[in-house]
């Protein structure tokens, strides 16, 4: 049998991580599950945009953002595994058990549910790409000094895809926009600028190949979408843009009953509390009246998830952590901090 955990994390995004940290504070101990490759959730999709709402930060690039609260979140040395998927929750005598993906079973005291708008994978080219020019498909955007120079082709017509043209060519790259229909589905003014760019828009297309080349990274067979006539391209990096696969499958799978607001979202009629005991939720994927759906407010969430929990563990508990300033937890590190200063 697996260790019993205080608390099994679904969810490897800002609001997991956040309340992973604050865990420690509570000496709550934690496993957290995170069904892709990395941790950081939906950050992974805009490593190079800037975050600006988060108190007192300054705007920062998303790759940071994400690189700074993984380890925060791993500061009291949580139990984490990438690439596992939790497909069914069940309980027996108040102990909860989590199935994964590859057959595991992972026991905990309590869940804390921190799976946004459900797992999401980006959508794939579904044609034949040839296994060399891996490294030069992306499904978030790449880093700016790879593309610095260099031919992008960006297959898609919606608010990311055009928003991605746009900053790529701010980086120095040479921008193709590839897009399947007659036109552009993304908003109308950043269009406007994708045009006053002249950013290079093939219309009515679809990749239908990508090969290794010699002078370039790769060639893309291109499908004309009318006619189904067929055209090669050469370019260096390709963007796939073609949206997102989100499986909320989980919530169907448990063997207890849980409340749910507009047949999705975890309703708590207290913040972070489901209607099933042991059970909390945090982030996007919970209801209450006056939520904010802002980074922001997944750390708030995460904070308040772990106290609720904390209480359910030992009822006789504080209601809170002692803040960060008078932790003693942080004593010896605060004390390095300032020799090294």
């Amino acid at each position: 049998m697996s260790t019993i955990m205080d608390v099994l994390i679904i969810g490897g995004g800002p609001t997991g991580l956040y309340a992973s940290f604050y865990a420690g504070l509570r000496d709550i101990s934690v496993a957290i599950f995170e069904a892709q490759a990395e941790l950081g959730g939906k950050i992974n999709f805009y490593p190079e945009k800037m975050v600006w709402d988060v108190g007192a930060l300054p705007p920062t690039k998303g790759k940071k953002v994400k690189e700074q609260l993984i380890e925060q979140a791993k500061l009291f040395n949580p139990t984490v595994y990438t690439k596992t998927k939790i497909v069914a929750l069940t309980k027996e005598n108040d102990l909860f058990y989590a199935e994964d993906d590859l057959g595991r079973t992972h026991v905990g005291r309590t869940v804390l549910v921190c799976i946004g708008g459900g797992v999401v994978s980006p959508q794939k080219l579904p044609c034949f790409i040839h296994n060399n020019v891996d490294d030069f498909i992306h499904y978030q955007f790449p880093d700016q000094q790879a593309i610095n120079g260099k031919h992008l082709v960006i297959s898609g017509g919606g608010d990311a895809a055009v928003d991605y043209a746009i900053e790529a060519a701010s980086y120095g790259a040479k921008v193709t926009l590839c897009y399947r229909g007659e036109h552009l589905k993304a908003h109308e003014a950043q269009v406007k600028k994708l045009n006053t760019e002249g950013i290079h828009v093939i219309m009515n297309h679809t990749i239908d190949g990508v090969n290794q080349a010699d002078t370039f990274n790769m060639i893309l067979t291109l499908k004309n979408s009318q006619t189904q006539e067929r055209i090669d391209y050469l370019c260096d990096h390709l963007l796939i843009q073609h949206g997102y696969d989100r499986d909320s499958a989980l919530l169907d799978r448990v063997s207890f009953d849980l409340a749910k607001h507009e047949d999705f979202y975890l309703n708590c009629d207290i913040p972070t509390k489901t209607s099933h005991p042991g059970v909390f939720a945090a982030g996007d994927i919970h209801y209450f009246a006056g939520k904010v759906n802002l980074l922001a407010g997944a750390f708030q969430d995460a904070a308040q998830a772990i106290n609720q929990i904390k209480h359910y563990l030992d009822p006789a508990s504080v209601p809170q952590a002692m803040v960060s300033s008078h932790n003693e937890k942080f004593s010896e590190m605060n004390h390095q901090l300032l020799v090294n200063e």
